[in-house]
């Protein structure tokens, strides 16, 4: 898939994500829902494309099923490429590359996967 496709892919997901939270009226939402959420549409945009990108308990093409993936190996996938000292990987690929996320990000990643 070519670098275009791929960021014409990512724009459309970032619509339909901004869409679709437009859509929810924010008084109806408690604060960690809201922040469950926002985790939903850092999946959407940031993990969907290499993991299942429509359920995350699934694997995906390239990536493994990430639901109740703990905050540290989250973290050290993202921010390092890397894994949790003693951790031992679903798959022994190391493609993943470092993601443009913030730690309030992966809080909310780690939200929305929790909440599977």
């Amino acid at each position: 898939m070519s670098r275009t496709s791929c960021s014409l892919i990512a724009a459309a997901l970032f619509v339909a994500a901004v869409l679709s939270l437009a859509a929810c009226k924010k008084e109806d939402l408690s604060p960690e829902q809201v922040r469950v959420r926002r985790g939903q549409t850092m999946y959407t945009l940031h993990c969907a494309s290499c993991h299942n990108p429509s359920d995350p308990k699934r694997d995906g093409g390239v990536g493994p099923a990430i639901a109740g993936s703990s905050l540290e190996l989250l973290q050290a996938r993202i921010f390092r490429s890397a894994y949790p000292e003693g951790y031992h990987p679903k798959r022994e690929t190391h493609i993943m590359p470092r993601l443009p996320l913030d730690q309030d990000q992966v809080g909310a990643l780690h939200a929305y996967l929790s909440s599977l």
